[in-house]
């Protein structure tokens, strides 16, 4: 491929809802237009007797015949899609072998007829990003399905006889028999890991559609299905670590290869991290033109500001290159980005990642990123920390107790790597619990002490003892199972959740080439040494990019992509937590302990702790609970 443009008409990210039960035009006319910003370009909607469905479009490929809800030969099933489908041509051409007509040029349709052929198990035949809901409207049936990895949202509820879901959550708040209630069990999964685990959401009722999952309601009966998950390799034997590296880089090629294909313009969001570093090398090969590259950067000291290295890069391959220098008084956005985000996450990404989406539609329309590089190559420390866990725990008990855990609490904490050390040696033998652990934003000790007597007595169950059973135990490796945690937890419900509604929020289309099901399949499959050897993570990433990457980049520490709190609140936002957290608006929901968050506030303005991300776990929480809940959409 020559150029960044023009191969197929695809379809292109768009916001979805739907209504079974009976035509509610006004209803679905709400719904659509509280997402208004995931599809500025268009909008589309089919109602009968059962069935109403609704679209909003972001215009990327095939823009002037692409107009959904999109429907078959005869009219009687009907699709509204979000999505890309990077296969869909040979599909075409197969059903068109077969007899199916086409009326448009995009991908949607192809999924309307691959249903026609295959049924509900058209879903192993699509290659991309989706969410979308079929109307067959013979059998009377709603047929919803969401891609692999989760790559793009769907959320459902029932309620009243009626089956209803979205793209976005506020899209079913639209609809007047859907109250707003507190899931309380959720608020406790939130303020334990900053994100709300699936299928679970923060409003009572009201679910996600589990990644690589379909759901089919008909007639009152809801059936759900779990159609794909990742595997891993559990052989023992050795393999050819140079044809390996030569699949993995073949596939890498064609998996950013597919997602340069566009009518508008594309750019890559560059953090000046391995991953999306990864992503602007390989494509540089593939183009000949300058690629446009996005970074954002933070008025801080310290390891926020990466943006030294996102230039190294951008000068590496002569991109054009475009940042800005996040100041504390961008958090006045916090607000808007809590509305977008439907219920908290507490990611303090979630600022930049729109700040940068928002700088790059300026310039290009669709934007590839570097999401899951860390899932598939064992990219974070933990990963190493627990492989040291493992061994300690190998010690003889009478080892661990009377020479480590007594010598360990002599060790000052400003000593260099001393609170690994702790982490090691206070660690579970359970590896998943182990890594909840470490995971955790409120311990089970601090939200014993956080919560108020009111929300201990209505929590019956505690998310951590819970852990196990949300998490499917896999045999093998502790790194197989600590990444395969993560792909169901945090990467699909945290990391590509925010990256979704943050893009979306700027109507730009957010493309993820490390998280091609083809990509994510092989690299599973691979033996657990090929991604943590020693002490090098992602060890096959990195050697499939040596001499691609400079040195500097190559060998970087893991930064995580945060925004400097513990700085902002101690400095220029210090009154924020004591007028959101310390309100009468919050204290009257009687939700925590005041005097505990007063606690939490004064000790980490005077450095006593670092409680940056507790406190921006909390004020989200509460703007949240003021915008959904309170119905305050003046601070929005």
């Amino acid at each position: 491929m020559n150029d960044l443009i023009h191969e197929k008409d695809v379809a292109e990210v768009c916001g979805i809802c739907g209504i079974y039960g009976k035509s509610e035009k006004n209803s679905i006319e709400r719904m659509c237009q509280v997402i208004s910003h995931r599809g500025p370009n268009d909008e589309g909607i089919y109602t009968d007797e059962t069935i109403s469905l609704g679209i909003r479009r972001l215009s990327i490929i095939d823009l002037t015949t692409g107009h959904q809800p999109i429907h078959n030969e005869d009219k009687t099933m009907w699709i509204v899609f979000n999505g890309e489908i990077y296969d869909f041509q040979e599909h075409r051409e197969y059903l068109e072998k077969h007899g199916h007509q086409f009326y448009t040029k995009s991908d949607t349709e192809v999924i309307i007829h691959l249903y026609e052929e295959f049924g509900e198990e058209c879903v192993h035949k699509l290659r991309g990003m989706f969410a979308f809901a079929l109307w067959d409207r013979f059998k009377k049936k709603l047929f919803i399905a969401r891609d692999r990895l989760g790559i793009k949202p769907l959320y459902y509820i029932e309620t009243n006889g009626k089956f209803l879901f979205a793209s976005e959550i506020k899209a079913i708040l639209q609809h007047s028999e859907v109250k707003c209630k507190v899931n309380l069990k959720a608020l406790d999964e939130y303020l334990t890991f900053q994100y709300i685990p699936s299928p679970n959401t923060l409003f009572e009722g009201i679910w996600k559609l589990p990644q690589g999952h379909t759901l089919s309601y008909s007639h009152g009966k809801m059936t759900l299905h779990q159609y794909w998950d990742v595997k891993f390799s559990q052989e023992l034997e050795k393999v050819d670590e140079r044809e390996k590296a030569e699949e993995l880089l073949n596939l890498f090629k064609e998996s950013i290869r597919l997602r340069l294909i566009s009518d508008v313009p594309l750019g890559v969001l560059l953090s000046g991290g391995l991953d999306s570093s990864a992503v602007v090398a390989v494509m540089s090969g593939l183009v000949n033109q300058p690629i446009k590259t996005f970074t954002i950067g933070f008025d801080a000291e310290g390891d926020y500001n990466e943006a030294k290295y996102a230039r190294l890069v951008a000068n590496r391959f002569e991109t054009d290159h475009h940042e800005i220098i996040v100041q504390p008084n961008a958090c006045e956005i916090l607000p808007r980005l809590i509305w977008h985000l439907d219920e908290p996450i507490a990611d303090q990404a979630a600022l930049p990642t729109y700040l940068v989406c928002q700088l790059a539609r300026k310039h290009v329309t669709v934007v590839l990123t570097g999401e899951g590089g860390d899932e598939l190559f064992a990219g974070y420390p933990r990963y190493l920390l627990s492989s040291y866990a493992d061994v300690y725990q190998k010690f003889p008990d009478w080892m661990k107790e009377r020479i480590l855990k007594r010598g360990i609490s002599f060790i000052p904490d400003n000593i260099p790597f001393s609170k690994y050390l702790k982490k090691i040696i206070f660690s579970s033998s359970d590896v998943i619990n182990r890594n909840i652990r470490w995971t955790c934003n409120f311990l089970p000790e601090e939200k014993e002490q956080l919560y108020s007597n009111y929300l201990k007595k209505t929590l019956s169950e505690n998310f951590i003892s819970n852990a196990e059973q949300k998490n499917k135990r896999i045999e093998g490796s502790t790194l197989n199972q600590l990444m395969y945690m993560d792909i169901k937890t945090w990467l699909v419900d945290d990391i590509l959740m925010k990256v979704d509604k943050m893009s979306m929020a700027t109507s730009v289309e957010a493309r993820v080439p490390f998280l091609d099901h083809k990509l994510v399949e092989f690299v599973s499959m691979l033996p657990p040494e090929l991604k943590l050897r020693g002490v090098t993570t992602k060890y096959i990433l990195k050697k499939i990019l040596n001499g691609l990457l400079p040195k500097e980049i190559l060998n970087r520490r893991k930064h995580a992509f945060k925004v400097p709190a513990s700085k902002w609140f101690q400095q220029d936002l210090k009154f924020l937590a004591f007028e959101i957290l310390l309100s009468q608006t919050a204290q009257k929901r009687e939700y925590f302990d005041v005097k505990y968050i007063h606690q939490l506030i004064n000790n980490h303005l005077e450095g006593k702790i670092d409680a940056g991300q507790k406190l921006w776990n909390l004020v989200c929480l509460e703007l949240w609970h003021r915008i959904y809940i309170e119905k305050d959409w003046s601070i929005k």
